[in-house]
């Protein structure tokens, strides 16, 4: 009876599966386009005009597939971690009137060059009115 020969351990402890009957090929996780933001051209916070570093991406919509949404149709914004994640912040706890403030003009962008059907059948609710 043959023994059974089992893959080899490479260095750093990653397992060599190329003499296996059914060896794993290598998946990557699928890479989506950035849709470029409508709101602004370049990385700076778009409420203070900061250009530092550490600048956070804010979808504008968010949650329940929302994201991929305004990734895809560039309803983003670059904004400082403190009106991002801050007290006054959009996901803050007094942010919610900064969070509405970048929906409508979200909304106003997005409507000069398309109708607010379409608007609708993206979000699901109006923001202007």
């Amino acid at each position: 009876m043959a023994a059974l020969a089992f893959p080899k351990k490479k260095k750093y402890g990653k397992i060599d599966t190329s003499g296996l009957a059914f060896p794993k090929t290598k998946q990557k996780k699928e890479r989506k386009s950035h849709g470029k933001s409508i709101l602004q051209n370049g990385k700076y916070c778009y409420i203070t005009g900061y250009s530092g570093p550490s600048l956070h991406k804010h979808h504008i919509f968010f949650g329940s597939g929302q994201r991929e949404i305004s990734e895809r149709c560039g309803f983003w914004v670059y904004l400082k971690p403190e009106l991002h994640e801050g007290e006054y912040g959009v996901h803050g706890r007094d942010g919610h009137e900064l969070d509405l403030r970048l929906k409508r003009e979200c909304q106003r962008k997005y409507e000069a060059t398309h109708s607010r059907e379409e608007f609708m059948d993206l979000i699901g609710r109006n923001y202007l009115d």
